[in-house]
């Protein structure tokens, strides 16, 4: 009778433990990756949806106002011809005192309301800047930050 060939039981069953164990290790690294990359997220969309404003108020000669949301518990907002909405995404939050509204004038530079009725968007006199907190990992923060010409940067990985 010739050699039998394939897999015992035995080392079936240890093959399949030593990938139980190996999967366990993995599923908390996972879960950290997967954090990180919402807040990433976060951090592209603000970038995105500021771009988005600046280009509207160039294309449509107006004023554009981005109202931000400090977290992700406000209900969304459908977005208008002069307003555009952007809101965390996961854990990320907007860090206290952080302004909560940018407007952008007609020429892609920002500008401040002059607090008169009707309003008229001042442009201001130094740059404008946006932290952003991830509430998962600790103390980690990500800046972006607005020219007075309306060029959008993320400048800085922090602490928050």
């Amino acid at each position: 009778m010739g050699k039998t060939r394939g897999f015992t039981l035995i080392e079936l069953m240890v093959t399949i433990a030593v990938l139980a164990v190996i999967a366990m290790m993995a599923v908390p690294a996972f879960n950290n990756i997967m954090l990180a990359q919402n807040f990433n997220k976060s951090t592209q969309e603000l970038i995105l949806t500021l771009n988005q404003a600046r280009a509207k108020a160039v294309q449509e000669r107006r004023e554009v106002e981005v109202l931000l949301k400090s977290n992700s518990t406000y209900a969304p907002r459908a977005n208008t011809d002069s307003q555009l909405n952007w809101m965390p995404v996961g854990k990320a939050v907007l860090k206290s005192g952080s302004t909560t509204s940018v407007y952008f004038n007609l020429t892609g530079g920002v500008c401040a309301l002059d607090g008169n009725t009707p309003a008229k968007c001042i442009p201001v006199n130094s740059d404008t800047s946006i932290e952003i907190c991830n509430k998962s990992s600790g103390d980690k923060s990500k800046t972006v930050s607005i020219s007075r010409m309306g060029t959008i940067q993320q400048t800085t990985d922090g602490a928050c």
